[in-house]
């Protein structure tokens, strides 16, 4: 059967798995009054955590003069101290959209945005993921804040999946990625590997990652599904297992036995009918109402 005769028009494509958490910190909201008191610059983490938007001292000023982003404050989830940093714009908008907490977004006198309550508690628990579990602190060996080609290699910045397809004849009936184990080193180049990263280049440090990976969790719950995964920069994530899929079956054999070859197009239609009909109640946990009428004619006896 040759891959070009394959139909994949019918097929039902699913996407399932988390491929990133977010670490879970507790919700630390501090007045007005204690934020506008607040010694924080002072006791800022020292880590890099981008270039040039370096954590800084006691005496750095400086404030975005990017205007699609604005320099946020927060806690680092492992040892309180203020992590600085750059969030966009759009990023920005949407937590503020999200969490709705009178005292969430403090906006101090330098232009700043210090994070407060629930708001800090998820960008710091996302923060915690990149750098510690993902390992991108712990990969940045000159400590410059900015992550080479190599060091990227070092973080576990991927996952690893694998794919599943079904079909009757030509037709392809259902495609199905899941995740089979995550936070995987960048430079794992096993064959079943499934790179989060070919589907954008590769972030360069802290500061790219928080802000796409903010991006990507659309619905802010804390964890990265594969299909919100497979969905950076506007794209579907159906179309990027279907070409997955069409990719893995063009190294089929395609001179191995046809197990239909002797069936016709009529005993072929039957097969498909019946097996999308079995799909349906195996979803509806048996609930025969939801097959049509045909669907239950072409199970027949089955169905008792």
């Amino acid at each position: 059967m040759a891959l070009t005769s394959l139909d994949f028009s019918q097929a039902k494509i699913q996407a399932i798995g988390t491929a990133f958490t977010a670490m879970k910190v507790a919700v630390n909201t501090k007045t007005k009054q204690q934020l506008e008191e607040e010694e924080g610059i002072g006791q800022s983490s020292d880590t890099p955590i981008s270039k040039p938007y370096k954590t800084p001292s006691v005496q750095d000023k400086t404030i975005s003069i990017n205007p699609n982003e604005q320099t946020v404050l927060f806690a680092d989830p492992t040892n309180g101290n203020l992590v600085k940093l750059n969030l966009s714009n759009e990023n920005i908008d949407k937590l503020k959209k999200h969490f709705t907490g009178g005292n969430d977004f403090f906006e101090k006198k330098d232009g700043s945005l210090r994070l407060n309550g629930e708001a800090e508690a998820f960008v710091s628990g996302w923060f915690g993921d990149i750098a510690y579990k993902r390992e991108f602190l712990g990969a940045d060996i000159n400590s410059d804040g900015k992550l080479s080609e190599e060091e990227y290699k070092n973080t576990r910045n991927e996952f690893r999946g694998h794919g599943e397809a079904y079909g009757i004849g030509k037709n392809v009936i259902s495609i199905k990625e899941v995740i089979a184990e995550q936070y995987v080193h960048a430079d794992d180049d096993k064959a079943r590997m499934i790179k989060y990263n070919q589907l954008d280049k590769n972030s360069e440090s802290i500061y790219d990652e928080l802000n796409k990976t903010l991006k990507v969790d659309s619905n802010l719950n804390g964890e990265i599904s594969l299909q919100e995964a497979y969905s950076l920069n506007g794209q579907n994530y159906t179309k990027v297992v279907l070409s997955h899929a069409i990719k893995a079956l063009g190294n089929i054999d395609d001179n191995r036995p046809n197990p239909f070859e002797d069936k016709t197009d009529a005993e072929l239609e039957l097969l498909l009918l019946q097996t999308r009909a079995l799909q349906k109640l195996r979803a509806s946990n048996g609930n025969e109402n939801t097959l049509t009428a045909e669907e239950k004619k072409a199970l027949g006896g089955e169905l008792a």
